[in-house]
């Protein structure tokens, strides 16, 4: 048996969500997969890092193609034509045109088609038609019971071919920090000082980053009639679709020098910024799945998020969902924070057994099963 595996987001310098779905499920299936299984990785440059440490059983085959577009749909396509895997696993998005009858692809969310203000006109058509052509060809993985509903109420379906297998956060960094000399040394890195408030996501208008702004704007005008100002909001990631919202934003709120944009980050870094935070806040307007929640909870940091898409369904019971559209009750939650101590403590609790439900291990065996009973 032949799995063939499309590693080229995986291979990504720098991740987002879906590459670190993707390379974390690698990892975790080279721990699982028989050694009498043939295991093809396709990629479009050779592979890095850990990535590249590969079983016996397993094959890179680099893929090279000089254009900067259409990989997936004519390289990819024309390697799986020539010499067909039994099994084809696609962990982000899209398919190649030519695929083997067994094939299980992961659609991560349907934001172009749900949320189109965060999207350009050519990603909203695009979405729409490689959906269409991904369930006309294969079964489907989705990282929450909200992606898989939203398929099932935009597309003709059957409920069946669609499998609901929880996305994870990686547990050997994400975990709290207490070395206060460390917290300080990456305070200073990146000249952020307590207390202060932390975001990580895109810098764009599906994750609701002006919405936080404005909320943060509310809670600073609060907190100024107790007399308590120093409080920073520090908004970690890169700008994304109507970022230029976002810079208008900033550069009219009257509290522009309490918001702090670092720039890039080291990954060893983060953990350390959200062990330091008051809360994360994480306000998104739709999210397939939502990793940074875990993240958060994860490193002990009490969470604000969204009461709509995926993030009640990944945040449960361990976080105050907010409505996205109403800052003030963003705000109003960051004052909770502020004003109880207690109320910070219990949310890190359950953060904390929140995040032990969750786990690559168990993303990968699934998933592994999947591809077994195709």
């Amino acid at each position: 048996m032949v799995i063939g595996i499309d590693a080229s987001r995986a291979n990504n310098n720098e991740k987002t969500g879906v590459e670190w779905y993707a390379y974390f499920v690698i990892q975790e299936l080279k721990k699982i997969v028989p050694t009498n299984i043939q295991v093809r990785l396709y990629t479009r440059e050779p592979l890095k890092g850990d990535l590249a440490r590969l079983p016996p059983n397993w094959q890179e085959k680099v893929l090279r193609w000089p254009p900067r577009r259409l990989w997936t749909q004519l390289r990819l396509s024309y390697e799986v034509w020539r010499q067909p895997p039994d099994v084809l696993f696609v962990p982000a998005h899209v398919l190649p045109l030519v695929v083997p009858k067994k094939t299980f692809l992961t659609i991560h969310d349907l934001g172009g088609l749900r949320f189109p203000a965060g999207y350009t006109l050519f990603e909203k058509v695009y979405a729409r038609f490689y959906i269409r052509f991904a369930l006309a060809r294969a079964q489907i993985i989705t990282p929450s019971e909200f992606t898989r509903e939203e398929i099932l109420y935009l597309f003709k379906t059957s409920p069946e071919r669609i499998k609901v297998i929880y996305n994870s956060y990686d547990s050997n960094l994400f975990k709290p920090v207490t070395d206060q000399e460390k917290i300080q040394t990456v305070l200073r890195k990146y000249n952020i000082h307590r207390p202060f408030f932390l975001s990580i996501s895109r810098l764009e208008e599906k994750k609701n980053t002006a919405g936080i702004i404005e909320a943060f704007e509310i809670f600073k005008e609060q907190r100024t009639k107790n007399k308590e100002q120093e409080t920073k909001l520090v908004l970690l990631g890169k700008p994304g679709h109507g970022f230029a919202k976002v810079e208008k934003a900033i550069e009219s709120s009257k509290y522009k020098n309490d918001i702090i944009l670092p720039g890039w980050v080291e990954t060893a870094d983060v953990p350390v910024l959200m062990s330091a935070a008051i809360a994360f806040i994480f306000p998104s307007f739709y999210e397939g799945f939502g990793i940074p929640i875990l993240e958060a909870q994860a490193c002990g940091l009490p969470v604000i998020t969204s009461n709509l898409a995926s993030c009640p369904e990944v945040a449960h019971t361990a976080a105050i969902l907010v409505n996205p559209y109403r800052p003030a009750e963003i705000a109003q939650a960051m004052n909770e924070f502020v004003s109880s101590e207690k109320l910070a403590s219990q949310l890190k609790e359950a953060g904390l057994n929140r995040v032990k439900e969750f786990g690559w291990n168990k993303a990968a065996e699934a998933i592994w099963q999947a591809l077994l009973s195709a």
